[in-house]
């Protein structure tokens, strides 16, 4: 029987399975024929007896796993669960067996997100299944990706939007195919620019709230005092701008010290939870201009400007403002 191990992106695992499915004419199929199995609630038998199950009318039974060989990750690979299970070692590791006994008529699917090389059901599968590794592209390959999927949906894409959109999502497929399709949308035929990114994707209008912490961290008094006006034109009140700098400069103190234990750019942007290259890239950039001493005196600072709120000396748009002035002063 068509057996098919996909791993990698979840954006470019879902469309290979599509791809497959259309090669086998297997996309338009009763919903009697098609299995969506989630590996957390399968049994190895009802496994078995639905694979070895004659499709009711049409040529084939689909049956797609989502996450088996993830189970079986290694406790060295932080990318997945423990393999708290020992699922391999027992009686998932016999499936080599049986998938050759399946009837042609079962297309099996194991859909997975990225794998260890080391990863046992993997290696077990591979002897009978054909097997696809699909990583998300990055540089070039990203921007090529990016423009060929807006030209799918209709519109053209400056090279600045690209680059834009780019640095706000990372290489987050399934993120930027999502705004591709708003903004295509939006455009109606029209080409895809910048201001069209900033007005519509949620991350560029974050970002314009990063920006304006980072101007206010960095003591650009009349930059920030323009920042904070159009964010205050767009809803945004003092108190979420001072709590902002306050997560920025907290994220500093956090970069500076892992810069310090020898950590490089990408292991410091998963430990933050930053899938953005170029978030990380200022974020580190912003971090080496400054010594321990400089954090600890913008804390103090902030500090301050906390305890003026709260003692009612000053109301947040005060407080904000004397936190500006008195930040650009010392730079």
């Amino acid at each position: 029987m068509p057996s098919f191990v996909i791993h990698g992106d979840k954006l470019l695992v879902d469309n290979a399975v599509k791809q497959c499915l259309a090669h086998y004419d297997a996309t338009d199929i009763l919903e009697s024929n098609i299995h969506q199995l989630a590996a957390s609630r399968l049994d190895f038998g009802e496994l078995l007896h639905i694979c070895s199950s004659i499709p009711f009318i049409d040529n084939y039974r689909v049956v797609i796993i989502d996450g088996l060989c993830t189970l079986m990750e290694t406790k060295s690979n932080p990318r997945g669960p423990q393999n708290r299970n020992s699922k391999t070692n027992g009686i998932w590791s016999t499936l080599s067996e049986h998938i050759p006994l399946m009837p042609s008529s079962t297309l099996l699917f194991f859909k997975d997100g990225m794998l260890s090389k080391n990863n046992s059901l993997l290696r077990v599968l591979t002897k009978v299944s054909e097997t696809q590794h699909v990583p998300p592209p990055s540089g070039v390959d990203l921007s090529r990706w990016m423009k060929k999927s807006s030209e799918e949906k209709g519109a053209a894409i400056s090279p600045g939007a690209l680059k834009y959109l780019s640095n706000l999502l990372g290489n987050d497929l399934e993120s930027i195919d999502r705004e591709l399709e708003k903004l295509s949308l939006y455009t109606n035929g029209e080409k895809i620019e910048e201001p069209h990114v900033l007005e519509m994707v949620p991350q560029a209008q974050e970002a314009n709230i990063f920006r304006t912490a980072d101007a206010i961290i960095e003591g650009r008094a009349q930059t920030s005092f323009n920042l904070i006006h159009n964010l205050k034109i767009n809803g945004r009140s003092a108190s979420y701008i001072i709590a902002m700098v306050t997560r920025q400069l907290r994220q500093l103190t956090l970069v500076h010290s892992l810069l310090e234990t020898g950590e490089n750019q990408a292991k410091i942007g998963a430990l933050l939870g930053i899938s953005s290259t170029y978030a990380i890239q200022k974020t580190v950039e912003q971090a080496i201009k400054y010594s321990s001493e400089d954090i600890k005196w913008k804390y103090e600072q902030l500090l301050q400007c906390d305890l003026n709120i709260k003692l009612g000396r000053l109301n947040t748009d005060q407080a904000l403002e004397t936190l500006v002035f008195t930040l650009s002063a010392a730079s």
